[in-house]
């Protein structure tokens, strides 16, 4: 049994301090990961670039952990959103979702685990509408969004997936905040376990 297949997963949000792990997990895309993820062959700077982006108010990033490195991502970004002040019981808000894991951790649901809480999040931030854009060899991504009752139509040169997401509840509320403060903390001991570890 290889490293990746017996290292726990945790799955937590991103945070700004995250921002290092998640351009590095981007950076550690092989070729082809690379080119379903963003429909092409990205460079290392355009991804060191839109690593820089993703932590603005219309986002929210969630990660898979392993052995204090980012092994996975999922994203939630909308030009509508801002996640700290939105009504979430407004429901006026599309967002786009986009997904990535290492190829060493493929194949253990991880995938999965990130849509779930790409789902619970933008349930309780005020998305309406969740749409995920991928390349029509994307198998493994229609798959997954499949299971979570995505409709896809043939747009362009890609398929675009829409699915609709629940309204919120009390309940759901208070989970989604517990569970921030829990992942805020476990961002901020990742961020200073990995400044211990450098050179």
């Amino acid at each position: 049994m290889n490293e990746a297949t017996s290292s726990p997963v945790e799955i937590r949000r991103l945070w700004p301090s995250d921002k290092e792990a998640f351009r590095d997990h981007l950076l550690s895309l092989d070729p082809r990961s690379r080119h379903l993820r963003f429909g092409g062959g990205m460079s290392d700077d355009f991804l060191v670039h839109y690593a820089e982006n993703c932590f603005g108010k219309g986002d929210l990033l969630y990660g898979a952990v392993a052995d204090g490195k980012l092994v996975g991502a999922a994203e939630l970004r909308s030009n509508q959103a801002i996640w700290s002040e939105q009504a979430p019981f407004g429901r006026n808000i599309h967002a786009e979702a986009a997904f990535s894991v290492d190829q060493a951790y493929r194949r253990r649901g991880i995938g999965e685990k990130l849509f779930k809480r790409i789902l619970r999040a933008a349930t309780n931030h005020g998305v309406e509408t969740i749409e995920i854009v991928c390349l029509p060899e994307n198998v493994g991504m229609q798959s997954l969004a499949k299971k979570f009752h995505a409709h896809f139509t043939f747009e362009e040169n890609s398929l675009t997936g829409r699915l609709t997401v629940r309204r919120p509840t009390a309940l759901s509320l208070i989970r989604e905040a517990s569970a921030d403060a829990a992942d805020f903390g476990a961002a901020l001991f990742d961020a200073h376990w990995r400044a211990v570890a450098e050179p």
